[in-house]
């Protein structure tokens, strides 16, 4: 009953918005096993672009166990620190999609690293934003310098309220997609 109430929203996006749209789930690694295959089963039908952290990711075998019986495409995960723990994720075979936090990874240097060790296992890379503008802005640069890099995530809540008290610009976006600021280092001051 609970996951048919929480189909619903989603189904609705999909029956608005059709295939135009991609829909990415985020699971907060609140689930066991057991469950995330049923809520993947249930997910099936709006086709999601991913699942991330349906599961905790410092299990990474069981990461692996659920991307293979789910049969839908995960993404792991902002919350793995250094690249020790994203090596593990990649030879485990547990994502489709790596997403690093530049802050929560270890910095610029060490991000660069992941998304290199990302790309040379042929795993595209995604860049997480929730932690603030210097993030966005070193996501935006690494996105820049990394072929492997398909997304850069915004939260446009953060954006519009809180990120511009901080520093003096935000990233233009246009089309879905975001230029890269101009000036010294991440392009940004603070205020």
């Amino acid at each position: 009953a609970d996951l048919e109430e929480a189909m619903r929203p989603l189904r609705d996006i999909r029956d608005r918005v059709g295939m135009d749209i991609e829909v990415m789930i985020e699971g907060h690694a609140f689930f066991t096993l057991p469950a995330a295959l049923q809520i993947a089963e249930a997910l099936e039908e709006i086709r999601p672009f991913w699942l991330e952290d349906v599961l905790r990711v410092d299990h990474v075998g069981t990461l692996a166990d659920f991307r293979r019986q789910s049969g839908l495409p995960i993404a792991a995960s902002e919350m793995l620190l250094g690249r020790g723990e994203y090596l593990d994720l990649l030879r485990a075979g547990a994502a489709d999609y790596v997403m690093v936090d530049p802050t929560w990874a270890g910095g610029i240097s060490e991000s660069r690293r992941i998304l290199d060790l990302a790309q040379a296992h042929n795993i595209p890379s995604t860049l997480h934003d929730c932690t603030g503008p210097l993030t966005l802005f070193s996501g935006l640069h690494l996105a820049a310098a990394s072929a492997g890099v398909v997304f850069q995530e915004t939260v446009r809540a953060h954006i519009r309220s809180f990120y511009e008290r901080l520093v003096d610009r935000l990233p233009v976006i246009e089309n879905g997609e975001a230029h890269l600021p101009e000036g010294h280092g991440l392009g940004l001051k603070w205020l």
